[in-house]
Parts: structure tokens; C-alpha cells; sequence
């Protein structure tokens, strides 16, 4: 009202209107009968269109004929008249009054039509009387000549060209007066007032309208008409119509105002006429005003919370001081729908700040309202629920309420009440309703709008209005004194009274001044809503802006006194409204909001903890839980990041509290959602939270800080905390496990020791696991998200050790997989096998050779690979035959479960305690191939020169028999390079007489040289050579020397025999040429001179029977399995192609830098062109990624991560690296992307925002395009997966996730609006970067890892070279030709 504060009001004017009649001097039947002559004659003049019959002239021809003819019809519409008569006097005047339209109705006077300007403001004086009452008519059949009066008046108004404003004036003066004649009153049952209520606002409303467009208001019809408003404020239907007015104004204003982009707000249930079509001339600057003085036309809607205020006009003063039951005006029992018309006027209030945040809220239209509200008068005296009882100052008894619980399907909280039927007047009994209103709290469903205005500006706006609602009935709101003497807000349950009441005089205080029954915690719904628009608008702060100081003071403070328990309890509406609409409240840069720390944490405890005192049913629900675990998530962080720093509490306690001692409260909150949670979204969300809390825990011990100094997490910090690990008040329920552990026991054991980072995650971890075993199990989603985690966990490095607890989880996996193995075949699917693989990657993360040296811990753990590589395990139920492993046959649940086993029995085997290697975490293999061996031996040596062997189950091995040029001292060398799955491997072994150390020691032996010679000669000695001593030739022959037969008497095969004699005589020849070759050498004897070393072996037969994979003897019983040899000439070319292929799965993640406002791909690569002009926390960021490794990729744009069996690269492209990409794609590249079953890589973007609202602009489909160029166009942008960091002031980083939509894409451990530290961000993200390409390969059934793509090539290899096998090839050299070897 200020804005019209110098201007005088048309109000008394209104109360003038009406026509008298000179008939109305005479008596009832004179005028009657002359009514009835005129008003028949001119309704037939109008039927007939104007023709008159023969011989009868027209009657109306000059103004007075028109005067007189309208003082009989204002006398036929008068209350005294005949009811008979309203009916031809109404639609004569109607058909009149289209005389201002362009082509009026036939048979109207001349007169009318040729100077409708000077009659129209005369026939609505007129027209004023049916709007009055009349006891001769049925209010429902006055109704109907009320509508046709202003249907006309409307169509008049939208359909004219051009009317005087003089018309204009006439036509709203006349709106205002009947609605002040008609609708001022106290509401009353069956009263024309009530029937017509909203058909005039709307009407009034729409003409108003109609009228800004087309000859605007003047300031004292402006405040006229804000009068009115105000003075009905008691009627609920005029909030539903000035609600449909400001969605049809906004919905016209918000395109001009930021252009055609920005959304528009539609009406929640996509009925349009539900608002008023705002007409297309209103030019903008009417537009404007139009709604700005329509918003203001009710006045402040906080008022509805005082009825004495509502009450304060003459009609209520008059009803009053004639009626009997109702002593002062504001005990009228209509003021008992206060509370629903101040929630509609304070949710139409929330709907304009909505809608200039582009914000798509749950409740934006008057259809909303009408489940809560009242929209007629039947309803208006239905008292609004109460949440409990409350004792009435009449001393009359207070409705009581019952909640309902809403379907887990319902995408808002919904609280429903029911009222008892007891009725507060006995004249009202059979009018107050049994059905109670539905309250759905408003949330927004969409994000905030890049072009939205400033939340200062929002503030200055409705601010004022909004603040004032969310303390309504509190102690600030109290002690404010804003209505001085007029009246005091009181809550129930305070010292004074019990109920809300207006008091007009200190002498006046004992008298009860308001409806029986209502109290202020009627008003607690619109309260919540005001509350939550507040937190939309504060959590819609863009990056840079400030909010002013005063306005975040009051904020907080409506946000204290929001979670300020009453009595021990807290108001359910309220409450939920602000859990549901402040997730990102902690995430933001705003100042003071630390103050809210205690408060929020309080209401945290009571909403997550079971069986809490005082507790709603409202908040079990999953959206309210959601909510809650959301914003405990953005304070995990705080305490570990703030650590000593004090926090400020608006309570002004004497204690003083640091950021530190608030951590166990959040821990032990985590660790009992955990317990307690049912629903899966809640259960990821705690999930990711763990993993954070518990990685950025062990940064901060890994840095030497003292985290838990008594300053900060000692002993004294449980005098703070009601709900410390210790000593809890809330009874949390412990679920058995098999084993008889409650998931709580380990952490109330451990709970004065929570000083190391690895147990609180090793008891966040068997927590998960007991939890995981006896309730999570069956839903494939959070089986999957909880192995993500345990994953996350073990690669913290918590399980080093071999604690018991990690025993236990180890177990806890193991059995986990034979449940899901043993699962009926109907139960299986591709999500249950890529469960189970994903349980078995899981398993080798967590195995160490502490555990594997626990002989149970190592059973179990084979006895699962055993069950997954062949279906089956070994132990067999009682009664039956045990079966033996190589004896079983192999029936897998699948193939992806058989590699995933296969692969986990690798772990065991070759990698744990064996990586890394000396080669460190890039390689996992040797980097010697056959070139490379050949080249240390010499030319003389080639890749021909190795042997080459293969098993049947993916084994290649090559031998080199040539030693590698380092030795000087000739030794049986073998060089074995062996090929895998896993990768490629090297040996070289000597077979040597001593050691190393003992050889050198000894040295080689000395040559003693021989003796010399005699002097003499002697003559030489002749000797013939004999095979037995001449002392056989004595001895006489028996029958027994004769047992031997000789050859000619046993022969039988003449061949056989021939070729025996062949042999022997060719020797015979042989010795006697010899002989005669020696006898003509010299006599001259020669000094024996010994042998040289010996330098060619071949050692292969030697290292090939050791490994048990040949024998001599011709028999292989028992050997695991037969060598075959591969054709040399040809396979080399193969394995170079086999060595291409990577041994651990690769992923690449891209690294990006956008400045602010940047919003293309060219300007956004251009930024890491340079990184002198960088943010200077990014290059930290960057390198806590990983390291710089020059063998990969190798640059300093590229930072490398591995483990045993991942690979992660960090690439930092700049605006040329699309060309870079297509010149370096190699043949392993294309032979990786084109493997048959292999889905298209993951992508992933990280990106460093300066502004945060700049995502909502990023360009990810080009930059994906771009960076992804070798992949195909149809599968580019389709799977992609952008991380965005934004730094924020208290030097913790924001996280937004945005993903491809599956059903494991929002799985921990990086969700979206995470809360990080620098010292956690790069394990975490790594962590994400390897559950995103995890995921995605876990939704391909038909993928294959790295193991079984190496071990199909590798059984290629073996089947296109296979050669037979000799075993006398092993006794010569590998390039001897077959038909040299002499067999």
C-alpha cells in the first residue's frame, strides 16, 4: 500500500452505485404491471431483431424514451419487484450493453447504439441490484442471471476495439462494487456470496487484466482495488484466483524479460485454463506493472497469521455486533481456513521465486492447492488438521490428526491428516468435513537456470515475505513486536497460552478472540513452505555472488528456528520442507553457514537414528532420508579439513566447539544409516560417503597430522556429542550374523580407539560385508555398488596386515560367490554373472600375502576359484565319491565367470608379493622380446634360431640355446621366454657344475702339464686287441656256452639278416682300411693333447624335463600336460602381433580446463595450450593423479596410474591433439578396437570448472567427438561420463557427475555433488574413473578382458602352428634340416 499511499481511494464510491426508479413510488401492483408491459415488449423488439409488426411503430427513439424505459427496468430488477420480471430486465440490459461492442445485437434503440458511451456506465448502475441478495429468489437461480451479467461484461470487455476510458472506469468500478457488496461479508452457508465467490474474483480478475492492456488503471482504481483484496482476504477462493493471475502474468513475462530460452512455468496438472490468458496487446512496460502491482494487491500474506487483523473491517464488526455466538470478529469461524489460505497465498509467494529460477517445481498451480485448500463454502469451516493435541483456550476439545504413510512410489513426501468430526458451533456441525487436507512439500525437480536473476534480487522481491512466514509463531518472530499492541503470536505450549490469539486491549487479554481450535501450529505448512522456497533460493547462488549480510543473518535465523525443538520435538512439515529443499546448501560458498552446524547435525541424529524420541513417522520416508544423507555427506568433510578451527554456534553457549569434534557424530551417523537403511538410493549414497570419508582419512594420517589430538577428537569431545560411538542414547538394533557378530560389536569394541584411518575403514568394511551377506545380496544393483566400495577400501591399503577383519571380509566374498553360484538356474541372468565377476575382481583386491599365508583364508580362496573355473568344488556332500580336480568336468556358470576365476587364481599365483616389479607398476612383464635377445647374441643369431613350444591350455615358450655374449665361460644356457595370458616373461638359467659364488672362488683349475719323457726309446709294444682275456681260450667248452644260439640257426627274417651282415662287414672293411692307414703313418708318436671345451649344447631337452613337460622314457602318466612344437619360421610374426595386445585393462580419461564462460570445444582445448595462466591449484590436481611416465604416452600432458591389473591415463589435450590421436593410432591400437566382443572404450571427462554454472553450457558431445575420434560416429557420445571439479573458497572441491542413464551409473564412489579435500580428490577420482569403465564393461555379456582375448590368440597361435614332436630334434641344432637327423 505504500506505492499509493498520496493517493485517494474510490471505495466510498462504490458503495454509491445503483439505480432508483420512478416506479418505485407507486405501489407494488401498478409497478409490476408496468414492468411487465415494457420489459415483454422490449425483450420481443430484441427476439424479433427490431422488426416491428404491421401497423406498430417503434417506441424508443430519443434519449428520454431510453431514460424512461431504464427506470422501468432498474424497478423490475429491484428486490421488491416480481421475481418473474429479473429474468427480460437482465437479458434487455445484457443485449444493450453490446451496443460497445464493434457489431452490436439487433433490435437495440438506435439511441443506445449510436452513443453506447453515455448509456453503458447507466445500464451497469442498473445491472448493481441483481447483485444484491433477494429472499424472493433462490440464491442458485439468482446465480445464474449473476453469471449471464458478467459473461456479457467479460465479452465486452475482451471483444471491444476501443472503449472510452470513462467505460473502463465504469466497468471496474463496478466489478469492485459488487465483489466488496458481495464477498466483504463473513462467509455463510448457502449465501449468494459463496456460491458466486470465485466466478466474480475471476471475473474481476480477467476484466483488470483486459484493462491493463487496454486503457491501464488508474492509481486510485489501484488501490481500490489493493482495499478490496485485503479485505477479502478471508475467502480462500480469491488466493486461488490471484494465483491463477500471477501464472498466467509470469508465464507472459518471463520470455520478455530473458528471452524465448528461458523456461516457462507450466501448470502442474497441463490443464491451461487453469490460469488467466493474459491478453497478447499488453505491451511490456504494462506487463510489467500489471504484475508487479497484482503481486502486492493482497498485502503482505503474513498478515493471514492474525485474525484479529483479517477481522478488522465493518462487515465482520457488524456481523459481530448482530450476532449472538460470536462476541468479537474474530471468533467467526470462517478465520478457521486462515492456515489453508495463508499456505496457498505463501506457496503462490514460492511459485514467483520458482519460476524466475527457472526452476520445475512439484506445486505451481491453483490445482495444487485445491487438495490442500478449500474451494467452497461448504469447506471453508473445516478446521485444517492439528499434529497433536492441543488443549483450546475455550476449553473446547481440539481436533486430533492420524498420519499416513505415502507409496515409496510417490516422488514427494506427502503428509495426510484426517480431523475428527467434532464440530466447534452446533450450527456448523453438518458442515465441518471429515477429510483432511494433503500436504506435499514444494521441491524442485529441475536445475537452476544460467540466466536467473541474483538471489539479492529475489530477496529484495519477496524476501521480506518469505522471511517473516518461516519464523511465524516462533520466539524471533515474537520478540520482533512488528504488531506492537495489536497483537501477540503465542505457540503451543508456552508459558502464556496455548493457542493463537489477538488481543485488542491489555484488559482484553482473558477473552478468547479467535475460532475454537485454531493454533499456531495451524499455520506450520505454509511456514515449511516459505522455509523451503528460502532454501531454493539461497542454494541457487551462482559463483562469485554475494549475498547481502542481512539476508543470510535471517535466513540462518529462520533456519535455527525451523530445527529448534518445542517442547522436545520439531515440526514434521517443517522440517521435511527444509531437508527436501537445502541438499546443496553446505556445498556453496556462503558466509556463516557453519553457524548451522549443530542444528542441522541435531536434526540429522533425529531423523537417521532408529527408535529416536520424539520422532515423526514423517521422516521415514525414503525422500526424507535421501535428503538427510545428502547433506551429511557435504559435512563429512568439514571436520577433517577445519580440523581445530571453532565453530560458531547461534545458540550462545558457554562451551566452544571445533570443526574436529563433530566427527564421530557424522561417523557414527554414517555407520547407523548403514545399519538401518532400506532403500537402495540411500544405500548408495552412504556407500560413496564411506569410501570418501574414509580415503580422506588416511590422506590426512598418511601426512603425519595429528587428526585426533585431544583438542580435537579426545575424550572431552563426547561431553559435546549425545550420540558419540561409546555411549549412545538412541537404541540401534543389532542384526545377527551367522556367526552370532552384530555388525555394531566391532565398532562400539573399537570405539576409544578411533585414532588410525585403516580400522575405521576396516570396520566401515565388515560392516558392509555382514550387511551385504544378510540383507543386500539379493538386489544385483547394490551388490555391485557395495563391491565397488569394498574395492575402493582395499586399495587404501587397509588390509595389509592380514587383521582378522580382513579375514573376515575376504570370507565374507567368498561366500558370497558361492551363493550367487548355487543360485537355482532360473535365478540367473547377465546381471547376476556380472555380479559374481565383479565380486571376484573385488576378491583379488583384497588378497595379501599376509592372508594367503593363513591356510583357511588360502582354502577358502581356491576353493572359489575352483568352484568358478570348473562349476564344482572338490568337497562333496557326505555319501557321495569325492571327485578329484582333474577328474571333473568343467561346467562354468559362464565364461565371464571362468576368466574372472582364471584370472583371480593368476593374482594368487604370480602377483601378490610380487608386485610391482623391478620394473615398477608400468610394466607387468618383461620388456625382452626375441629381437632383442638375438641381437645381445650376436648376428649370427635370429629369431629362427629359438625353439618354440606350446601347451594345450595357452602356453608359449621360447628357448635359446646360445648364450646371450655376457659369459666368458662356456655353461649349458637356456633363455626362456614365456608367453601367457598375463603377459610375457624372460629367464635365462646355466646348468653349472658349482654356483657363481663357489666358482669364482675357485677359480679355474690349473693344467698340471704331463710328464717327460725317457731318454731311451723303447721299441714299441704290438698288441692285438681282444674282447675277452687269453685265459678264456683255456678254459674247455660245456653245453652251456652253447645256450646262446647263434645268428644263422635263429634267423627267420632273411631281410633282417642280409642287412645285420651288411653292417657288420662294412665295419669289418672299415676297421681294416683303418688299420692299413695307421700302419703308413710315421712311427713318430705324438704327445696326447685333451679335448677343447665343449660350446655348443642343447640344453632345451634339459629345462623342458625339469618342467615336467617332456620324458624320455615314453611315458607321461601323471604329467599335467605334453609340449607341442610350433613351426619357428612362421610363428614369430604371430607373437609380435600376441605382444600388442595389453596384459591389464587400459582406460583413458581426458583432463580439461574451462575458464569462465567458456562454452565451445575450441576454446576450452586452447586452455592447456599453456599452463602458466592455469588456476595454480589445477597442476597439484593434476599430478596427485598420477605420475609422469615417459614409456607411456610420455609427456608432461600425461599422467599414468597402474595397479596389477588396471591402467589409467590422464591425458591433458590441447586444441591439435585431434590430429595427434589419428597420426599415432598404431596396429595394436586397431587390433584392440576391432577384437570381436570388446564394447567401445569408456569415456571420460574430467573438468576444472572456474564457474561453476558453466556445465550447464559444456560442450560434451564435441569435445567427446573430438577426443574420440578413432572411434566410430554411431557409439561417440553415447556412453560418456563428465566429472566436473569446481574450487571452492574454503579450499574444498565441489563435485558434479553427469552420466549416461543406467541402473549402475549412479553407483558410488564418486556421486553427484560430492564434497572432497585435495588430499582425497585423486584417489577418489581414480577410484570413479576405474568404476565407470568397470560398469561398462560389467553390461556387456559378451566382452572379453584381456586375459581370454591373449589366451584365444594364443590358442590360434597353437592350432595354425602346430608341427608333430620328436623328441631326438631337442639332441641338434633348431635350424637342422629333419632329413639330416640320422635316426
Amino acid at each position: 500500500m505504500k506505492m499509493y499511499s498520496e493517493w485517494a481511494s474510490m471505495s466510498p464510491k462504490t458503495e454509491t452505485l445503483g439505480a432508483d426508479s420512478i416506479l418505485s413510488k407507486f405501489s407494488n401492483q401498478v409497478s409490476s404491471e408496468v414492468v411487465a408491459q415494457v420489459a415483454k415488449q422490449l425483450y420481443n423488439a430484441i427476439l424479433t431483431g427490431g422488426k416491428s409488426s404491421p401497423g406498430e411503430e417503434r417506441q424508443v427513439k430519443t434519449h428520454q424514451d431510453v431514460v424512461w424505459c431504464m427506470e422501468v427496468l432498474n424497478q423490475g430488477l429491484d428486490s421488491s419487484s416480481d421475481p418473474g420480471h429479473v429474468k427480460d430486465c437482465v437479458w434487455i440490459y445484457c443485449d444493450w450493453l453490446t451496443s460497445l461492442l464493434p457489431i452490436p445485437k439487433a433490435g437495440i434503440p438506435s439511441v443506445v447504439v449510436q452513443d453506447p458511451v453515455r448509456y453503458g456506465p447507466l445500464i451497469l448502475k442498473g445491472l448493481f441490484k441483481i447483485f444484491s441478495p433477494r429472499k424472493d429468489l433462490a440464491p442458485e437461480k439468482q446465480a445464474v442471471f449473476c453469471h449471464r451479467v458478467l459473461r456479457t461484461i467479460q465479452t465486452v470487455a475482451a471483444e471491444s476495439v476501443s472503449l472510452a476510458s470513462s467505460v473502463w472506469h465504469s466497468v471496474l468500478m463496478f466489478l469492485l462494487a459488487i465483489c466488496d457488496s458481495l464477498l466483504s461479508p463473513p462467509c455463510q452457508p448457502d449465501d449468494l456470496g459463496g456460491q458466486m465467490c470465485e466466478r466474480l474474483l475471476s471475473a474481476l480478475f480477467e476484466v483488470w487484466l483486459l484493462a491493463c492492456a487496454k486503457s491501464f488503471p488508474s492509481p486510485p482504481q489501484w488501490k481500490t482495488l489493493n482495499e478490496l483484496c485485503q479485505k477479502l482476504r478471508h475467502r480462500p477462493e480469491l488466493i486461488d484466483v490471484w494465483n491463477r493471475c500471477i501464472v498466467g502474468l509470469i508465464r507472459k513475462l518471463l520470455p520478455n524479460l530473458y528471452g524465448p530460452d528461458f523456461p516457462v512455468p507450466t501448470p502442474g496438472t497441463g490443464n491451461v485454463d487453469q490460469q488467466i490468458i493474459v491478453s497478447a496487446q499488453m505491451s511490456e512496460d504494462s506487463l510489467i506493472q500489471s504484475w508487479y502491482r497484482i503481486l502486492h494487491c493482497i498485502g503482505n500474506p503474513c498478515d493471514l497469521v492474525q485474525p484479529s487483523l483479517i477481522a478488522q473491517t465493518q462487515t465482520f464488526l457488524q456481523y459481530a455486533f448482530l450476532s449472538q455466538e460470536v462476541v468479537e470478529p474474530s471468533q467467526h469461524p470462517c478465520l478457521s481456513a486462515l492456515p489453508r489460505i495463508f499456505l496457498k497465498a505463501i506457496r503462490t509467494v514460492a511459485f514467483v521465486s520458482d519460476s524466475f529460477l527457472g526452476l520445475k517445481t512439484s506445486q505451481i498451480d491453483s490445482k495444487s492447492f485445491s487438495n490442500s485448500g478449500v474451494t467452497s463454502t461448504k469447506d471453508i469451516t473445516t478446521l485444517p488438521p492439528v499434529r497433536r493435541p492441543t488443549k483450546s483456550f475455550s476449553g473446547m476439545p481440539s481436533p486430533s490428526f492420524t498420519s499416513t504413510r505415502v507409496p515409496p512410489s510417490s516422488p514427494l513426501l506427502n503428509f495426510i491428516t484426517s480431523n475428527n468430526q467434532q464440530s466447534t458451533s452446533p450450527r456448523l456441525e453438518h458442515e465441518i468435513g471429515s477429510q483432511a487436507p494433503e500436504f506435499k512439500p514444494t521441491v524442485a525437480l529441475t536445475l537452476h537456470h544460467p540466466l536467473r536473476p541474483k538471489c539479492a534480487t529475489l530477496l529484495h522481491l519477496v524476501g521480506e515475505w518469505l522471511f517473516e512466514a518461516a519464523i511465524v509463531g516462533c520466539a524471533a518472530h515474537l520478540s520482533s513486536n512488528k504488531y506492537g499492541s495489536t497483537g501477540n503470536l503465542r505457540r503451543p505450549g508456552s508459558s502464556n497460552d496455548r493457542r493463537v490469539f489477538m488481543q485488542t486491549s491489555a484488559s482484553e487479554s482473558d477473552t478468547p478472540v479467535t475460532p475454537p481450535g485454531l493454533v499456531i501450529e495451524r499455520f506450520d505448512l505454509g511456514r515449511a513452505e516459505a522455509l523451503g522456497a528460502l532454501c531454493r533460493i539461497v542454494c541457487s547462488k551462482k559463483t562469485g555472488e554475494e549475498i547481502p549480510s542481512v539476508y543470510l543473518a535471517r535466513f540462518c535465523l529462520a533456519v535455527q528456528q525451523a530445527l529448534k525443538s518445542s517442547e522436545g520435538r520439531n515440526s514434521p512439515e517443517v522440517v521435511s520442507c527444509f531437508l527436501l529443499n537445502a541438499a546443496d546448501l553446505f556445498r556453496l560458498d556462503l558466509d556463516g553457514i557453519n553457524m548451522l552446524l549443530s542444528p542441522v547435525i541435531d536434526t540429522l541424529e533425529l531423523i537417521l537414528y532408529p527408535n529416536s524420541p520424539n520422532k515423526s513417522s514423517s521422516f521415514n520416508s525414503p525422500e526424507i532420508r535421501r535428503s538427510c544423507i545428502q547433506i551429511l555427506i557435504s559435512l563429512l568433510p568439514l571436520p577433517l579439513h577445519f580440523q581445530g578451527l571453532p565453530v560458531r554456534d547461534m545458540s550462545h553457549t558457554l562451551q566452544s566447539r571445533s570443526f574436529g569434534q563433530y566427527w564421530k557424530k557424522l561417523w557414527a551417523l554414517i555407520c547407523a544409516s548403514i545399519l538401518n537403511e532400506v532403500d537402495w538410493n540411500n544405500i548408495l549414497l552412504l556407500l560413496g560417503a564411506i569410501f570418501s570419508s574414509s580415503a580422506d582419512f588416511q590422506a590426512l594420517e598418511q601426512r603425519g597430522a595429528p587428526a585426533f589430538s585431544v583438542g580435537m577428537f579426545g575424550a572431552d569431545s563426547d561431553s559435546y556429542s549425545n550420540h558419540s560411538l561409546s555411549t549412545t542414547d538412541y537404541s540401534i538394533p543389532e542384526e545377527p550374523s551367522e556367526n552370532g557378530d552384530s555388525p555394531m560389536s566391532s565398532i562400539q569394541t573399537h570405539s576409544g580407539s578411533y585414532d588410525s584411518a585403516g580400522l575405521v575403514a576396516m570396520v566401515a568394511a565388515t560392516t558392509i560385508c555382514q550387511r551385504l551377506i544378510s540383507a543386500w545380496k539379493t538386489e544385483v544393483t547394490v551388490t555391485v555398488a557395495v563391491l565397488e566400495t569394498l574395492d575402493g577400501l582395499a586399495r587404501l591399503s587397509i588390509h595389509k596386515k592380514g587383521s582378522s577383519e580382513a579375514q573376515k571380509v575376504v570370507k565374507s566374498l567368498c561366500e558370497l560367490i558361492i551363493w550367487q553360484c548355487s543360485r537355482p538356474p532360473p535365478a540367473h541372468s547377465k546381471d547376476l554373472h556380472s555380479a559374481i565377476v565383479a565380486a571376484f575382481q573385488c576378491l583379488g583386491s583384497w588378497l595379501s600375502p599376509a592372508l594367503l599365508n593363513e591356510p583357511e583364508c588360502l582354502s577358502v580362496v581356491l576353493e572359489v576359484i575352483e568352484l568358478g573355473i570348473s562349476g564344482s568344488t572338490s568337497h562333496c556332500s557326505t555319501g557321495q565319491p569325492q571327485v578329484f580336480k582333474h577328474e571333473k568336468l568343467c561346467k562354468p556358470v559362464s565364461l565371464r565367470v571362468r576368466d574372472a576365476a582364471e584370472t583371480l587364481l593368476y593374482i594368487v599365483v604370480e602377483l601378490v608379493d610380487y608386485f610391482p616389479s623391478v620394473l615398477g607398476a608400468s610394466h607387468i612383464g618383461s620388456l625382452l622380446n626375441e629381437e632383442t635377445l638375438a641381437a645381445r647374441c650376436g648376428s649370427s643369431v635370429s629369431p629362427k634360431d629359438f625353439r618354440y613350444f606350446a601347451t594345450e591350455s595357452g602356453t608359449i615358450l621360447s628357448l635359446l640355446e646360445e648364450p646371450l655374449g655376457n659369459h666368458q665361460d662356456p655353461q649349458p644356457t637356456v633363455t626362456l621366454v614365456l608367453r601367457n595370458p598375463r603377459g610375457r616373461f624372460v629367464w635365462t638359467m646355466q646348468h653349472r657344475q658349482l654356483s657363481r659364488h663357489s666358482s669364482a672362488l675357485r677359480g679355474p683349475p690349473p693344467n698340471p702339464g704331463l710328464p717327460l719323457p725317457l731318454t731311451n726309446d723303447l721299441p714299441p709294444i704290438e698288441t692285438t686287441p681282444r674282447c675277452f682275456p687269453e685265459v678264456c681260450d683255456l678254459a674247455p667248452e660245456f653245453l652251456v656256452d652253447k645256450s646262446i644260439p647263434s645268428c644263422e640257426t635263429v634267423v627267420q627274417d632273411i631281410e633282417d639278416f642280409d642287412i645285420l651282415n651288411r653292417l657288420v662287414e662294412q665295419q669289418t672293411l672299415y676297421e681294416k682300411h683303418e688299420i692299413e692307414r695307421r700302419a703308413l703313418e710315421s712311427n713318430e708318436r705324438k704327445q696326447c693333447q685333451p679335448p677343447l671345451p665343449c660350446t655348443d649344447f642343447q640344453a632345451a631337452r634339459l629345462i623342458l624335463s625339469h618342467l615336467g613337460m617332456v620324458t624320455f622314457s615314453g611315458k607321461s602318466e601323471g604329467l599335467p600336460e605334453e609340449i607341442v612344437p610350433l613351426d619357428s619360421e612362421e610363428v614369430f610374426v604371430d607373437l609380435n602381433q600376441i605382444d600388442s595386445f595389453a596384459c591389464r585393462n587400459v582406460d583413458t580419461a581426458f583432463l580439461l580446463y574451462v575458464r569462465t564462460g567458456q562454452s565451445t570445444s575450441q576454446e576450452i582445448l586452447g586452455n592447456l595450450n599453456s599452463f602458466d595462466s592455469l588456476d595454480e591449484q589445477f597442476l597439484p590436481f593434476v599430478n596427485s593423479l598420477g605420475w609422469k611416465n615417459k614409456s607411456k604416452l610420455g609427456d608432461k600432458r600425461t599422467r599414468y596410474w597402474a595397479d596389477a591389473t588396471y591402467e589409467l591415463k590422464f591425458v591433458l589435450p590441447d586444441d591439435s591433439y585431434q590430429e595427434l590421436v589419428e597420426s599415432s593410432i598404431d596396429s595394436s591400437t586397431s587390433s584392440k578396437s576391432g577384437t570381436s566382443g570388446t564394447p567401445v572404450e569408456s569415456q571420460t571427462l574430467i573438468v576444472w570448472l572456474e564457474c561453476f554454472e558453466d556445465s550447464l553450457n559444456f560442450p560434451t558431445g564435441s569435445l567427446i567427438r573430438r577426443l574420440y575420434s578413432s572411434h566410430p560416429v554411431s557409439e561417440v557420445s553415447t556412453n560418456a561420463t563428465v566429472i566436473f571439479i569446481h574450487p571452492l573458497r574454503s579450499g574444498l572441491l565441489r563435485i558434479k557427475l553427469v552420466g549416461p542413464s543406467s541402473k549402475w551409473a549412479t553407483a558410488p564412489p564418486l556421486l553427484d555433488g560430492h564434497i572432497l579435500s585435495k588430499r582425497a580428490v585423486g584417489t577418489v577420482l581414480r577410484q570413479a574413473v576405474l568404476h565407470n569403465a568397470r560398469k561398462r564393461r560389467l553390461l556387456f555379456d559378451n566382452h572379453q578382458s584381456p586375459f581370454a582375448r591373449r589366451k584365444q590368440k594364443l590358442l590360434e597361435i597353437l592350432s595354425r602352428h602346430r608341427s608333430p614332436f620328436v623328441h631326438t630334434s631337442l639332441f641338434h641344432h633348431p635350424n637342422t634340416k629333419k632329413e639330416d637327423i640320422i635316426i
